[in-house]
């Protein structure tokens, strides 16, 4: 499994995360942590009702990202461009959506509203007393009250509201990568009668990610002007017909391996649902003299530089794309005597339906459908907000969120998630799990007396948890990997949130 990617923007907007910074002394204050935000809600005020268009200009290192707003009541549509890359989000009627780079649109459950914990906190403070703490106010200019979050160990957030005004300056967060970083609000104005920043400076640890946001137009147009409606998606492959098409795939006891050939070099991924993009090793990318652009740091099981680039012929068997839009890493791996060096995720699920058959090692694609296949399945909803499928699943009666990753040898269970259990005695350490960071982590395995998945009950399912918090992620408990997965044959239907399960266990 591969980190996530958000765009800066969007991050800004749901939560922020910072640099570690000196400690800080505090003046005393009376306000409560829900007084803080109410006025905080009050000096922000509310877009005048009518539809408006907003431009910004985002800049880090030598990369400039342009984002045009349009918004009309609850239904908007932004859509940011950098070079020869185009992606969009918005919502309609209640439904939010996104688009890729290549154009695939799905369809976003905002589940990070409740599975957030810092979003829920902030949305219902109230129920979340024990987790708010007003710190006092700033004895630095300009003077700030500070509210800290602190949701669950390990998750601290410091929001810093101008002790004069209410209006959010600043964003602190650390969280359990340990890698924290900052976003700071700058220049606010009022227009139309809500207050804004006029920038957003982002920064971390790494340099390279270090990046400004300006605003530079807000006006308002004609309704007509705003077009919001879900986009069509545009599936990765063009499919000959209605029939399931067979995907040359190597079922190994390491992973599925598909070849891929891109510019007429063979090469092999992994099937990959865990990752939530089509990924390519950067050393690879630049053998076969594709441009890299935007590098930039991410953490995940250990930090690694990611960038973008174009593959102008994409195929798979008889599936044939141009213009692929791919993420770059560090990444290549042995598996037997074959070596991996991309991973088959994000845009080869999304907007079809994949089919894979663990009883017959056999990998098939097909047009979206609204109907079920055809048999005896247990259907499952998913949600792929992050272009990776996230399920409800119950060790011995505990309820958690968990990513279906058949890029994962083994279930896993994040350190958060698991202290829910009191094991009487705990686990043998059994080895490292390598993340594609390469750092590795070691693992104790726990035996489960019972697992649920939707309607269907098993006994003595192991999962692996890790020390420390190098593989943690915020909006998930774990991993269900193929330890538990090649007991099913498996549909992934991204485009109607669901996965189709057939139990070959007797």
């Amino acid at each position: 499994m591969i980190g996530r990617v958000l765009p800066a923007a969007l991050l800004a907007a749901v939560f922020g995360f910072s640099t570690a910074r000196a400690a800080e002394t505090y003046l005393p204050t009376s306000l409560t942590a829900e007084q803080v935000f109410a006025k905080a809600a009050a000096a922000r005020g509310a877009l005048q009702h009518g539809s408006y268009r907003r431009t910004y200009a985002e800049t880090r290192g030598g990369s400039v990202t342009s984002i045009d707003l349009y918004e009309s009541g609850d239904d908007y549509v932004e859509t940011y461009r950098q070079g020869p890359y185009t992606w969009a989000e918005g919502s309609f009627n209640g439904t939010q959506w996104r688009k890729d780079d290549n154009g695939v649109v799905t369809l976003v459950s905002g589940f990070a509203q409740t599975a957030n914990p810092f979003t829920a906190t902030l949305s219902q403070p109230s129920a979340h007393d024990s987790s708010l703490r007003v710190l006092g106010i700033t004895t630095t200019q300009p003077a700030c009250v500070v509210v800290q979050l602190a949701p669950q160990p390990g998750l601290v957030q410091q929001r810093y509201y101008d002790a004069k005004t209410f209006l959010l300056r600043r964003v602190v967060t650390s969280d359990y990568q340990a890698q924290p970083w900052t976003f700071d609000y700058g220049d606010l104005r009022t227009r139309y009668g809500v207050t804004f920043p006029q920038t957003i400076t982002y920064h971390d640890a790494q340099p390279e990610n270090a990046s400004v946001m300006r605003a530079l137009t807000f006006e308002p147009v004609a309704a007509s002007a705003v077009h919001t409606a879900v986009p069509i998606t545009r599936p990765l492959f063009t499919l000959p017909s209605t029939m399931p098409v067979t995907v040359p795939a190597d079922f190994t006891p390491h992973g599925i391996i598909v070849r891929v050939t891109i510019h007429g070099r063979g090469l092999d991924f992994e099937l990959d649902s865990g990752a939530s993009d089509l990924v390519l090793d950067a050393g690879v990318a630049r053998e076969l003299g594709l441009a890299i652009s935007d590098v930039r740091k991410e953490s995940f099981s250990g930090d690694y530089s990611e960038g973008r680039s174009i593959a102008s012929d994409f195929s798979i068997g008889s599936l044939r794309a141009q213009n692929v839009a791919i993420t770059t890493i560090p990444f290549s791996r042995m598996v037997g005597e074959r070596k991996v060096v991309g991973l088959l995720g994000g845009d080869f699920f999304a907007s079809e339906r994949v089919a894979v058959n663990f009883k017959n090692d056999t990998l098939a694609i097909s047009p979206a459908s609204t109907d079920a296949p055809a048999g005896t399945w247990s259907a499952m909803p998913i949600q792929v907000d992050d272009s990776v499928p996230r399920m409800h699943a119950k060790f011995n009666a505990v309820d958690g969120a968990f990513v279906v990753d058949l890029g994962a040898d083994v279930t896993m269970l994040y350190p958060h998630f698991f202290r829910q259990f009191h094991p009487k005695n705990k686990g043998d350490v059994l080895g490292q799990i390598e993340g594609v960071a390469g750092e590795g982590v070691d693992f104790r395995q726990y035996t489960f007396s019972r697992f649920d998945l939707g309607d269907m009950a098993f006994a003595d399912v192991s999962a692996a948890v890790t020390s420390g918090t190098k593989f943690e992620d915020i909006d998930y408990d774990g991993l269900l990997g193929r330890n538990v997965l090649d007991n099913f044959n498996l549909v992934f239907d991204y485009p109607n949130g669901k996965l189709y399960l057939q139990s070959l266990v007797q």
